[in-house]
């Protein structure tokens, strides 16, 4: 009786807690094994070039940040806390003393820090511009909406309309060092998601100040836009640099599943349901969850890879191209679309 316990007892642990984990471990192995690497050996060199990430105060862009000082770069670390950019600063400089690393104020939720911004860095780093990641972005709680200064939807406005904005407003600058530098074109990155998959966009209602927001109950919609917009940007400009022959490329890119403080920076929690919470997301983390350094590898690769020198538009995922095939296509109407109006909302540039 005693030893037809024990043996319940083992088949037990068996089931329910090794087999599951050896699962987990081996899913987890696999996937890692499927992610690219950044190959330093094929990389441009950036060293004493003049790079800008924006939100490099915590998360993928402040180990972007990290990875460019290391290979020699001056790093404008474009943030909005400043305090907490210096103790990034801080951090940085106790693992490398290489590049420069410059701090400067910039708050997406505000068009004229956005211009303000451009224009501090053009007045003190006249045509030296190489590399611009637009790397920042925000994830409000599901079902809220808020309101910047500048009266757009915040989510909206911060990872897509002030990324717009700044881009086109350095576009300048970029070009300059492309013409001065033939053989290597200046890059444009931006950080966008594979969330963009379940973006939809009202052309007549970005703000969805009239459409009622049913939000979804694991992830915010209104995150999922601002991450197409990010795409489709990133069509749109590729396509203009091309028929301006401009030597400046383009680059979209997911991070993956990256384990940062991009839902909890602005101070409020995430109301989840409890499926969510306690399944599903430990279940992506284990399997698929990369720490900030791992999660900006794609944006180092994107930024430098010798590979993509002669590429431009594309959207790229574990330092590889991802395939139209294996994600929605995107609509270059679109594209074209919300070019005009991402023009109209943010004033003449």
């Amino acid at each position: 009786m005693f030893s037809c316990l024990i043996s319940c007892l083992f088949s037990a642990i068996f089931y329910l807690a090794i087999l599951p984990a050896s699962f987990l471990f081996g899913a987890r192995v696999l996937v890692k094994n499927l992610r690219g690497k950044v190959d330093p050996t094929n990389e441009i060199d950036i060293k004493g070039k003049t790079v800008i990430v924006t939100g490099a105060s915590d998360g993928i862009g402040k180990a972007t940040a990290e990875e460019f000082a290391t290979r020699g770069a001056r790093v404008i670390l474009a943030c909005r806390n400043l305090q907490k950019a210096e103790k990034v600063v801080q951090d940085i400089r106790s693992r490398t003393r290489n590049g420069e690393l410059i701090i400067m104020h910039l708050d997406l939720s505000s068009l004229s820090s956005v211009r303000k911004f451009a224009s501090e860095f053009i007045q003190k780093y006249p045509s030296t511009l190489s590399i611009l990641v637009n790397n920042a972005g925000i994830i409000n709680p599901v079902g809220v909406q808020k309101v910047t200064e500048d009266g757009f939807e915040e989510t909206f406005a911060v990872n897509h309309l002030s990324h717009f904005l700044l881009t086109n407003l350095l576009l300048p600058e970029l070009k300059k060092t492309g013409e001065n530098n033939p053989t290597q074109a200046s890059r444009i990155v931006i950080v966008s998601s594979g969330g963009h998959s379940w973006g939809t966009l009202n052309f007549h209602d970005l703000m969805y100040q009239k459409t009622p927001l049913n939000d979804w109950e694991f992830i915010s919609k209104l995150y999922c836009n601002s991450k197409l917009a990010n795409n489709l940007h990133n069509l749109e400009l590729a396509k203009r640099l091309r028929s301006e022959k401009a030597n400046v490329n383009c680059y979209a890119l997911c991070p993956g599943a990256v384990d940062t403080n991009i839902a909890t920076e602005n101070g409020e929690k995430h109301p989840v349901p409890f499926w969510a919470k306690y399944v599903m997301f430990p279940l992506v983390r284990i399997i698929m969850g990369k720490d900030a350094r791992e999660g900006a590898q794609t944006t180092v690769y994107c930024s430098l890879s010798k590979c993509l020198s002669h590429h431009s538009g594309e959207m790229y995922r574990n330092c590889e191209f991802w395939d139209y095939s294996k994600r929605p296509k995107l609509s270059e109407e679109d594209a074209a679309a919300l070019w005009e109006k991402s023009e109209q909302l943010t004033g003449k540039i």
